[in-house]
């Protein structure tokens, strides 16, 4: 399962990089069109994915949120990322997080990358994480 995530590499990022367009689109209000046919770019590129493949995706999103402490401040919006120590390694860091989504469907799986609103920067940490 490391290896494939480490093959997907690119293509995480290809869907980090589409997020960010999305989002500089949206802060630069280039018009509701732009950013659908972004978004559709985006759809298009996780349903183009293959089940297993969708699966590594999920598993680094939830390292990535779930590896790492947050500290949310009660005032305002600011969540703090604590770099908490990780015992594992990358292997069983993705078998421990996987254990639950391989009972999902290949919908299940797209439909939860597609519609989760923090997948750039879950990816990210975790690829970071996962060293890839």
């Amino acid at each position: 399962m490391y290896s494939l995530a480490k093959q997907l590499a690119g293509r995480m990022k290809a869907i980090m990089d589409i997020e960010s367009e999305i989002a500089e689109a949206e802060r630069n209000q280039q018009g509701e069109e732009f950013v659908r046919d972004l978004e559709q770019k985006r759809s298009e590129l996780i349903k183009n994915f293959t089940r297993d493949e969708l699966l590594v995706i999920t598993t680094v999103m939830e390292v990535g949120q779930s590896e790492r402490g947050y500290r949310h401040y009660f005032d305002s919006d600011d969540v703090e990322l604590i770099y908490l120590p990780i015992e594992l390694n990358e292997h069983e860091l993705m078998k421990k997080y996987s254990h639950f989504l391989v009972h999902k469907t290949k919908q299940e799986l797209a439909d939860g990358i597609e519609y989760h609103t923090l997948v750039s920067s879950f990816l990210k940490e975790g690829m970071e994480i996962l060293k890839i």
